[in-house]
């Protein structure tokens, strides 16, 4: 599932690829993954618009044009290729979207990811973007506002993490690799937290993020779309070594999601 980093790298590359063209053509291949407007309107409302950016908002990607704005929810196999040529499309993608010089490719092997095509900057008919906490990653996010933040949750802290009204853009994968190195428990509830642990969650995630950010930056469009994640210390690691003490890596699985952590290292 992309996160994050990897959203804020795509965009970063996607801006390059296409801010300045103009679309010229939308395809929809496959109508499941579009919300909000019938697919004929969807192909159509857009077309002579220029690019302008693209940016991610917690776990979207804002393509941003003149008039209106492609919103993609990518949700867990949701992907994106640019090519310069057209391609035959596969049974995994969605959408192309066409510009004559490049085409945009949205594929997704679960098919659970969700496109909205919006006036530009008017989110309301996207569903889950509503009432969210800030990006994990904005500078206005302080260690004070974060702990005042911490207090209006309880349950589980990895739940808390997860959660995008408290912060967004933080999944499983990266919220398992913020608590191994915070050295907390994935199943610790929010009040058994002292103040300075709460500090070291707060630095934790920021640390670990920007890491991770660093690491997809060096990474072309192509290689991150194939989501390798060669640089994970304990999610989707069980039975290995931890890289942090040397111990096993725990797993456990609750609807269908994994938890990894490391004894040793998390308390």
């Amino acid at each position: 599932m992309p996160e994050l980093p990897e959203l804020e790298i795509i965009a970063e590359l996607l801006t390059v690829q296409l801010s300045g063209k103009t679309v010229k053509k939308t395809v929809v291949h496959n109508h499941i993954v579009v919300h909000g407007l019938p697919v004929s309107e969807f192909e159509s409302n857009a077309l002579g618009e220029q690019f302008d950016s693209v940016r991610a908002d917690g776990k979207f990607l804002i393509l941003s044009m003149t008039n209106h704005d492609f919103v993609v929810n990518p949700m867990l196999t949701g992907r994106f290729k640019v090519f310069p040529r057209y391609k035959k499309p596969t049974s995994y993608d969605m959408v192309s979207i066409h510009t004559g010089e490049v085409t945009l490719w949205y594929s997704d092997a679960k098919k659970m990811g969700r496109i909205y095509l919006v006036a530009k900057g008017d989110y309301s008919q996207v569903a889950g973007f509503e009432d969210r906490g800030p990006s994990a990653l904005d500078p206005e996010l302080t260690l004070e506002v974060f702990r005042e933040r911490i207090k209006r949750h309880n349950g589980q802290i990895k739940n808390l993490l997860r959660n995008q009204r408290f912060v967004k853009g933080i999944g499983n994968a990266y919220a398992d690799e913020i608590l191994v190195y915070a050295g907390i428990l994935p199943f610790r509830t929010r009040p058994t937290l002292n103040e300075d642990e709460v500090e070291t969650l707060y630095h934790s995630m920021r640390k670990v993020l920007i890491r991770i950010r660093d690491i997809m930056s060096e990474r072309a469009l192509e290689e991150i779309a194939i989501e390798k994640r060669d640089f994970l210390m304990v999610h989707n690691r069980g039975g290995a070594i931890c890289p942090l003490c040397g111990g096993r890596v725990s797993e456990v699985t609750a609807n269908r999601f994994k938890t990894n952590y490391c004894q040793t290292c998390q308390k």
